[in-house]
């Protein structure tokens, strides 16, 4: 049976795992934490030494990290993937990075007969489910399909790659930009007297439950969705400065995140702690909501 090796087994790599038990592909795992790699074992998991131990046992090679400087580390490092890299493997990274990340590991891939495709993962579409972008050719998007759709609830095969990575900004400039503004409008109705409750229950709109009630726990782990969102918006921001592409919506929100990210506790890491910032910027501490005249 195919084996497929996951690097990076925090909250998505194991998810992933979960998906693999019940199917035909058996499953080795490495990770720097010693407890995921325990998590994972737990999960049916060979655990192995090295991102390279790990390659030369696998068919499919998946990594699951936090950014664009560890893939790169994990790619290219002593005991890393390339060095152990064998034609006829597939590599899929499911890491958002930055667009020419996706494109070196390609080339890269491709010079050691190998196949490479980007797959960043979201799980906060409007639809339910964990959705995957994926860009590379098409001969590597279908050695990597059936892997895909095990992983994935549905997926996009958006093109060359790099080109789901910038959906995947996209995405998160979405996410993000919409939180923030959310943010302000619940602080709005707060520091004027108003229960901003009403924008969901009267109206009926989208504002998160979370923004209303204050609860700032992140929900998951590792960097959580104000680092992520943090993380994902410079490397937007970095593209668009390349590419020459205006964004000036996303600058604001940019720097609302890093003035958060400052305030956020160690376990406040969801992107909630934005109504924070903006109790900051009124002057209104941890006071609760009290109706004007009361």
């Amino acid at each position: 049976m195919p084996t497929v090796g996951v690097i990076g087994v925090g909250y998505i790599g194991k998810t992933f795992l979960d998906r693999l038990a019940d199917t035909e592909y058996d499953t080795v795992a490495y990770d720097v934490d010693d407890s995921q790699v325990a998590a994972a074992e737990e999960r049916g998991a060979t655990a192995v030494d090295s991102p390279a131990d790990l390659t030369r046992r696998s068919a499919f090679v998946v990594l699951a990290l936090p950014g664009t400087p560890e893939v790169e580390a994990v790619m290219e490092s002593e005991d890393g993937v390339l060095g152990a890299l064998s034609a006829g493997t597939t590599v899929v990274d499911v890491t958002t990075t930055l667009p020419e990340t996706s494109r070196d590991c390609e080339q890269w891939c491709e010079e050691r007969g190998a196949a490479f495709v980007e797959a960043p993962i979201t799980r906060a579409a409007p639809r339910d489910g964990a959705h995957m972008m994926v860009g590379g050719t098409e001969a590597a998007y279908e050695s990597a399909r059936d892997l895909v759709e095990t992983l994935s609830d549905d997926h996009l095969h958006v093109g060359a790659a790099g080109r789901a990575t910038i959906l995947k900004l996209a995405l998160q400039m979405r996410y993000a930009g919409r939180t923030a503004l959310d943010a302000e409008i619940v602080e709005f109705a707060r520091d004027n007297g108003v229960d901003p409750a009403h924008l969901r229950e009267f109206f009926g709109m989208d504002v998160s439950e979370r923004l209303l009630d204050r609860e700032f726990d992140q929900g998951i782990e590792g960097l959580g969705g104000l680092a992520i969102w943090h993380k994902d918006i410079g490397y937007a921001r970095q593209v668009a400065r390349e590419n020459g592409t205006a964004l000036p919506v996303n600058a604001a929100v940019h720097e609302a995140f890093k003035a958060t990210l400052r305030r956020a506790g160690p376990a406040e890491g969801h992107a909630a702690t934005l109504v924070r910032y903006w109790e900051l910027l009124n002057d209104a501490g941890e006071r609760a909501f009290q109706p004007a005249g009361e």
